[in-house]
């Protein structure tokens, strides 16, 4: 029967089935995160919305539970599963774009790069991810913190629309013309729910942007901290600050630094206040900060190569105060070398606002998004990169809105009661009830999961 099954969708699919005895299978297998080594039973390449039903009904009649590969970029490594058949969407990165509505339609492969590319064209840009190589699907449906949130909310809260096909092979439509309830679960509700073949975002123009990155030494880490987060406390809503305290890799005696990044969407000269702020004051080490193009905007970060290790976990902050500084600057200190840090990403002005038709994503009353990203480069170090940042992750708790951190930051051994915290008691159920209706025997579990809510019959 599996072979037979296998067979038939190899001579049905535009697309490219492999499978363990396949030359290209551990090439195929490959994410993000080198710690997360999974052998799927079969990966189906798809090429078509065709491909994609095919391939989830094949894992219906092969028995075979569902993992998605978007881009790859799941830290978590939720685009592979040991024993799963993974509908994998790589070669689905086409984006159009309306500049007539500010639409645009983007398919479920792609990554952020090829969206950023498509709109500026337009001179449009959507809350997108701050590495260009960052799939568009997993940064969705988990949230998405970008340049733009302070305008604009986060990625989830631009998605208009979507096309699914879910666990029963049946394509539906999240949105006004289809499921409303739908488009509010995959609005952070992760992959729950089905394969997201196309999303729709509306874009805009940022208009001017000045942006760039500010450094300084680890003797100020406190004074610095302070004066972000009274500057992200009292800033117009427009103002972005995302912060990486790390050892820095051009000091040999391994002293830390903090990279202080800044995006300002609109006029230039109301930005003076803002920079003299971050400024006056501290001891300065670089300031590149300058005019630029929403795409130079997104290239500030670069790109982190598949193949490193990885493990990140953090908290949502309800306010970075003398207690979370405290835990950054110890949790710096006992860091074990490699090119992990602290990030710390704020949450201002549209990102703290519920969009219209609300998202399941649920942690807008936070200020910051803390997290401890270890990231190494040999097995031998996983154990003390690891432990590093669970311990950060511990002391970082101490300002916690909530317990739970970011869903696109999750660790690969996030627990259950973290994913029930991110949304809270009423999401939660309501997400369950949802995921009843379109995945009642959980075939996408691979994901920061929410099992089916258990529906009884009338009369039970």
């Amino acid at each position: 029967m599996e072979r037979f099954v296998i067979d038939r969708l190899r001579e049905r699919l535009q697309g490219q089935v492999t499978t363990p005895d396949d030359v290209d299978y551990d090439v195929a297998r490959m994410t993000f995160n080198a710690t997360v080594q999974r052998r799927p039973a079969v990966i189906v390449r798809v090429r078509s919305d065709d491909d994609v039903v095919a391939a989830v009904v094949a894992a219906g009649d092969l028995g075979l539970p569902i993992a998605v590969r978007g881009g790859g970029h799941s830290v978590a490594g939720h685009a592979m599963a040991d024993g799963a058949l993974v509908v994998d969407l790589r070669d689905r990165r086409d984006v159009s774009v309306d500049p007539a509505t500010g639409i645009v339609r983007v398919a479920g492969g792609a990554q952020w790069v090829d969206v950023d590319q498509a709109a500026w064209v337009h001179h449009l840009a959507v809350v997108g991810g701050t590495f260009g190589d960052t799939g568009v699907a997993g940064l969705t449906l988990g949230g998405g913190i970008g340049w733009l949130i302070g305008i604009h909310g986060f990625t989830c809260d631009n998605l208009v629309r979507a096309e699914v096909v879910t666990a029963s092979g049946e394509r539906v439509v999240a949105g006004p013309d289809g499921d409303p309830d739908l488009l509010w679960a995959l609005r952070g509700g992760g992959g729950n729910f089905g394969v997201v073949t196309t999303f729709e975002f509306r874009a805009r123009d940022p208009g001017p942007i000045v942006a760039g990155e500010l450094s300084y030494p680890v003797s100020a880490i406190r004074q610095v901290l302070r004066r972000v987060a009274e500057v992200a406390a009292t800033a117009p809503d427009a103002l972005e600050l995302m912060a990486w305290i790390a050892r820095s890799p051009d000091d040999p005696e391994g002293g830390a630094i903090v990279v202080l990044g800044v995006c300002w969407p609109g006029d230039p000269a109301a930005t003076e206040d803002v920079l003299r702020r971050l400024r006056a004051g501290l001891p300065v080490l670089s300031d590149d900060v300058r005019t630029m193009e929403y795409p130079e905007v997104q290239a500030i970060n670069g790109r982190l190569p598949f193949g490193l290790r990885h493990y990140w976990k953090g908290h949502f902050l309800r306010v970075m105060d003398e207690a979370v500084i405290g835990a950054i600057v110890e949790s710096i200190a006992d860091h074990p070398g490699g090119r992990g840090g602290i990030l710390l990403e704020s949450i201002r002005g549209a990102g703290r606002v519920e969009p219209e038709g609300g998202t399941a994503f649920a942690q807008r009353a936070a200020t910051w998004n803390a997290s401890a990203l270890a990231i190494w480069g040999e097995p031998t170090g996983d154990d003390a990169n690891i432990a590093w940042a669970r311990r950060a992750a511990d002391r970082l708790a101490v300002g916690s809105l909530s317990g739970a951190g970011y869903a696109n930051y999750a660790p690969v051994d996030e627990t259950t009661e973290r994913v029930r915290l991110a949304f809270g008691t009423e999401r939660f159920a309501r997400l369950a009830t949802i995921k009843a209706r379109y995945d009642p025997t959980n075939q996408f579990r691979f994901n920061l999961n929410i099992g089916p809510a258990l529906v009884r019959a009338p009369g039970d």
